[in-house]
């Protein structure tokens, strides 16, 4: 009577097992049509505003133009949410450094419509990557700054 009690409670838990997926439980739970993918260009160089001064000594990024853009672009990657916006063309990255080597403040060009976005995200790939410069300096004494990085962004979408 064990055997025929264990046996009926086996073949129980087999029926759960067997259970058949139809087109309509598969195609309920796809939501996504289509994919973005943005691809970045910083092949340009970090650009200098220049200083009125004499001895002009021009804000450094802790491991040089290279690191800043690696640092850049990894961040970029990570933050920049593809779902929200299309971008294509090239845009300039305006970074106001303060007189201790800190990120000020932050400006895009050209401005698009909806583009509030697309700062938002650069801003906080920008703030992540916690950018401490060596401050610029005229003269000896340390004075705020401005850097460009031209971006250019160019967004793949297709059908999955």
């Amino acid at each position: 009577m064990k055997n025929f009690l264990i046996l009926l409670l086996f073949s129980a838990t087999l029926l759960q097992a067997q259970y058949l997926v139809e087109d309509n439980d598969i195609s309920e739970n796809t939501t996504e049509s289509g994919k973005l993918a943005i691809s970045y260009d910083l092949n340009n160089p970090l650009e200098f505003y220049r200083l009125k001064c004499e001895n002009a000594v021009y804000a450094q990024f802790p491991g040089g133009e290279n690191a800043f853009k690696q640092t850049l672009l990894k961040n970029m990657r990570g933050y920049l949410d593809t779902g929200f916006y299309s971008v294509n063309g090239t845009f300039e990255l305006i970074i106001n450094i303060s007189k201790n080597g800190n990120l000020q403040r932050l400006e895009l060009k050209p401005e698009v419509p909806n583009s509030n976005l697309l700062y938002r995200d650069i801003e906080l790939a920008l703030r992540k990557m916690n950018p401490k410069f060596t401050p610029a300096t005229c003269n000896g004494l340390p004075v705020d700054s401005k850097l460009r990085q031209k971006i250019n962004f160019r967004t793949e979408s297709f059908d999955l």
